[in-house]
C-alpha cells in the first residue's frame, strides 16, 4: 500500500507551527518515530467501538496511548485497547491502516517533548460478530465504552482528526 493523504490540517494541541497529515499507509512512514497508537474496533454490524475521557474536556474518543519505552506500535494498540475499552485481542488481528503523520514547521525547543516528525499510528480489529458491551480497566483514564454506528462516531467525534482515516475503512 502507498501512503495516501486523506486530509491536510492544524490542530490547536500541537503548540508549534506544524502540519498535520492523516494518510492511509502500510507502515509508519520513513523519517517518522511513533509516539502513539490507537485502534478503530469496527464489529460485524459496522459499529466502532469509542471510549470517554472525562478530563480536560476531552469527551468520547477511540482506544489508544503513548506507546511505552521499547514498545512496538502493534503491542502499544492491543495494550490501550485492553485498557481503554476492556477489549482483548490478539496482535493478529490488528492491522496497521495509517494515521496523523505531524511535521513540526520549526525548529522546536529543547524542552518539546515530542519528535518534530511524530507519527500516531491507527490500527483497525474488525470483529466477525456484534461488539459486546466492555468495561474499561478502573485504573485507565476513560470512564465508559460503548459501541456506536457510524453516524454517532461523527456527532461524538466531530473534528477529530482521525475522522477521514475511520470513514476510508468503510
Amino acid at each position: 500500500m502507498t501512503t495516501t493523504v486523506l486530509s491536510s490540517l492544524t490542530v490547536p494541541w500541537i503548540p508549534l507551527p506544524h502540519r498535520m497529515d492523516v494518510v492511509r499507509a502500510a507502515s509508519v512512514p520513513d523519517g517518522y518515530d511513533a509516539t502513539t497508537a490507537f485502534v478503530l474496533a469496527i464489529d460485524a454490524r459496522g459499529r466502532t467501538l469509542l471510549t470517554r475521557v472525562d478530563r480536560h474536556g476531552r469527551g468520547w474518543e477511540v482506544p489508544g496511548g503513548h506507546l511505552d519505552p521499547g514498545e512496538s506500535v502493534l503491542d502499544a494498540a492491543v495494550r490501550e485497547l485492553a485498557e481503554e475499552a476492556g477489549l482483548l485481542v490478539r496482535p493478529e488481528q490488528v492491522e496497521f491502516v495509517g494515521g496523523q503523520q505531524i511535521t513540526i514547521l520549526d525548529t522546536p525547543p529543547a524542552d518539546y517533548a515530542y519528535p518534530a516528525r511524530a507519527f500516531m499510528a491507527f490500527h483497525v480489529v474488525r470483529l466477525d460478530h456484534r461488539g459486546l458491551p466492555t468495561v474499561p480497566d478502573p485504573r485507565s483514564e476513560c470512564t465508559e465504552a460503548e459501541w456506536v454506528d457510524r453516524e454517532e462516531v461523527g456527532r461524538r467525534c466531530g473534528g477529530a482528526a482521525w475522522l477521514p482515516l475511520h470513514e476510508s475503512l468503510y
